[in-house]
């Protein structure tokens, strides 16, 4: 392959990659927002009023004779093993990405600089660095389309598995109730999001219904 050549194959290259770079991106940056933002915004927890419930307003609402109770969220999306395993592939997603940006920028600093010193090598030389950069450009076209399935599975596990993980909250939530504390209501108590300023500790369900949740997850893995 001739200096010429390798200039081509530098050149048909680099869009391509370019390319897929925004693809990858976009899917991580739609994925941790789906998985971490969505999570409990599409329905209310229970039949929980659709009037936020204002800090002030707590004391009188418990003695009207309702039952309260809440879950942090936040807890809940670092420990239902659900969440942290799709967390996990899209970490492992993004590792993989940051493995291939660095290859590339690695790739084009060579290749520029064999552009820019090439000349003052010997033939030997010249054909041994033009054979390397060949290899390695076509080890990065594989690794891009590698990564451009892999994506796709990806977004399939973000619209498949999130909406099971979703329904499998709130349906552990609803028989949670029905089977012991009978709340009247269930907040959710996030850091961003949650309407209350104060919730009394003995409200706090939140580690019931992580470890049953995990329990009941575990069980569905294993069969």
């Amino acid at each position: 392959m001739t200096s010429e050549e390798m200039q081509k194959e530098g050149k048909s290259c680099s869009p391509c990659a370019h390319k897929c770079l925004i693809a990858l991106n976009a899917v991580l940056l739609v994925g941790l927002v789906v998985l971490y933002i969505l999570f409990f915004n599409s329905k209310s927890c229970t039949a929980e009023s659709k009037q936020p419930v204002a800090a002030a307003d707590t004391d009188s609402l418990n003695t009207s004779g309702l039952s309260i109770g809440y879950i942090d969220t936040d807890s809940l999306m670092l420990q239902y093993e659900f969440a942290v395993e799709l967390n996990e592939k899209l970490d492992n997603y993004a590792r993989q990405e940051n493995d291939y940006k660095d290859m590339m920028v690695r790739f084009n600093n060579d290749y520029n600089n064999f552009l820019k010193t090439g000349a003052s090598l010997t033939l030997t030389e010249q054909k041994k660095t033009e054979e390397s950069l060949k290899k390695r450009a076509e080890e990065l076209a594989k690794l891009e389309e590698r990564l451009v399935n892999e994506r796709t599975k990806l977004e399939n596990v973000i619209q498949v598995d999130q909406k099971k993980m979703i329904d499998a909250v709130y349906a552990f939530v609803r028989d949670y109730n029905a089977k012991h504390q009978q709340f009247n209501v269930i907040l959710k108590k996030s850091f961003s999001e949650s309407p209350v300023l104060y919730m009394d500790d003995n409200m706090d369900i939140t580690r019931e219904i992580i470890d049953g949740l995990n329990e009941e997850y575990r069980n569905v893995k294993g069969k």
